[in-house]
C-alpha cells in the first residue's frame, strides 16, 4: 500500500463507505483501520466490502476495542447525527491524539443546546493538540458555508436566504426513511414527536451563518411538515401511496433586531420538482445564485470530508467549524504529499 497520511474509519454505513471508497482512491491517503459493529461487515476486508480488491484491512466488529488500539493522523467518524451519542467515541479519538473529521450534523456548529459539550470537547482537543471538524453537504456547505463564502464581495449584508430542494427518490433508503417517505400522516406525526423524522442540522447552519457575519440573533424558529404525495410514487426501495408523506418541508427562520435575517428552506421529498440549491444575499451588491440540479448529497459529502483533511491538519487545535478553515477546495496530491512524513501534521 502506498505511503500517505494514515486514516481510520469509524462507521461504515452508506455515507461511511462512500468516504472510505474515496479515501482509498485519493493519492496521499492511506487507510490503516476501520470499524463497524454490523455483523454483516465485521471481519471482512474493507476493500472487498467497498467493491474493490482486498487491501489487508479487516473491519473490526468491536468499536470500543478498536479505539483502544487505533493510531492514525486522522479519524473519519460517521456513526451518528447526535453529538451526545457521538461523544464517547469522539473523546476516545481525541485522547489518543488523533485529528477527527466527522459527519455528525450536531457537531457542525455550536448551538445553545450543545454549547457546554462543545466547550468540553474543545478544551480536550486543545490539550491534546488535535483538530476536530464536522462537515458534509448539509450542514457544512450548501446551506451555510457556501452562503457565507458568497457574501465575500458584499459591502453590506442584511439578509441571507437559502433554499435546498432534493428529490429524495434518487437517494439511499436510509435518507428516504429519515424524511418519512411512505408513512401515513398519523405515522408521520408520531415520528415527528419522537424526533425520528427530520433533517438534523438547520439550527447549526443558522448559527454558522450568524457567527460568520457577527450577528446576534433574537430568536430562531424551526418548522417541519410533511410533503404529501399527489399520486402513487415509486422509488427503488419504496411504494408511496397518494396522500401519504413523501418527505419533509423543513424551515428555520432567524430574527435580528426584530427583522428576518436568515431563512433556510429545506424541501426533501420523493418527486420534488426542480432540485436545486439557491442562495440569495440581500446586500450591497445583492447576490442571487442557483445550482441547477442541486449538489448531490452522498458523493459530495464524501468529497467534502476528504477535501477538508489537509485544511484540518494544518489548522489550530480545537473543535472547528467550516467557517474556521481556509477555503476548502478539491484536494491536490501535492497538498497531501506536503503533509506526509511530518511528525505532527500542522
Amino acid at each position: 500500500m502506498a505511503r500517505g497520511l494514515k486514516v481510520v474509519h469509524l462507521g461504515l454505513g452508506p455515507i461511511g463507505q462512500g468516504i472510505a471508497r474515496l479515501v482509498l482512491a485519493t493519492e496521499g491517503l492511506q487507510v490503516v483501520g476501520a470499524t463497524d459493529p454490523s455483523p454483516d461487515l465485521a471481519g471482512k476486508d474493507l476493500g472487498a466490502v467497498l467493491g474493490g480488491k482486498k487491501i489487508r484491512v479487516k473491519i473490526a466488529g468491536d468499536p470500543a476495542k478498536f479505539l483502544r488500539k487505533a493510531r492514525a493522523d486522522v479519524a473519519v467518524l460517521s456513526t451518528s447525527s447526535s453529538l451526545k451519542a457521538l461523544k464517547p467515541q469522539l473523546m476516545a479519538l481525541i485522547q489518543r491524539g488523533m485529528n477527527v473529521v466527522s459527519t455528525c450534523e450536531e457537531l457542525a456548529h455550536p448551538t445553545a443546546a450543545n454549547a457546554n459539550l462543545f466547550r468540553e470537547l474543545d478544551r480536550l482537543a486543545r490539550k491534546k493538540k488535535v483538530s476536530v471538524l464536522s462537515t458534509g453537504v448539509n450542514p457544512g456547505y450548501a446551506m451555510d458555508a457556501l452562503a457565507l463564502m458568497l457574501t465575500a464581495p458584499c459591502a453590506t449584508v442584511t439578509r441571507v436566504a437559502v433554499t435546498r430542494v432534493v428529490d429524495a427518490g434518487t437517494r439511499r433508503l436510509p435518507l428516504q426513511r429519515k424524511v418519512g417517505a411512505g408513512l401515513n400522516l398519523n405515522q408521520f406525526r408520531r415520528a415527528m414527536t419522537e424526533g425520528t423524522v427530520k433533517h438534523v442540522g438547520l439550527p447549526e447552519s443558522v448559527q454558522m451563518i450568524a457567527a460568520g457575519l457577527g450577528w446576534k440573533l433574537d430568536r430562531v424558529d424551526e418548522t417541519l411538515e410533511p410533503a404529501i404525495a399527489p399520486r402513487d410514487l415509486d422509488t427503488e426501495f419504496l411504494r408511496i401511496p397518494a396522500g401519504a408523506a413523501a418527505g419533509i418541508k423543513q424551515v428555520a427562520r432567524a430574527y435580528r433586531n426584530g427583522e428576518l435575517a436568515i431563512s433556510l428552506d429545506l424541501q426533501m421529498y420523493v418527486g420534488a420538482p426542480s432540485p436545486r440549491d439557491h442562495v440569495m444575499i440581500d446586500g450591497t451588491p445583492p447576490i442571487d445564485m442557483t445550482i441547477t440540479g442541486g449538489v448531490a448529497g452522498d458523493l459530495a459529502t464524501a468529497a467534502i470530508v476528504v477535501n477538508s483533511i489537509p485544511k484540518l491538519l494544518a489548522a489550530r487545535p480545537g473543535v472547528l467549524t467550516m467557517r474556521d478553515l481556509p477555503l476548502v477546495h478539491h484536494v491536490s496530491p501535492l497538498e497531501l504529499r506536503e503533509l506526509v512524513g511530518r511528525k505532527k501534521p500542522r
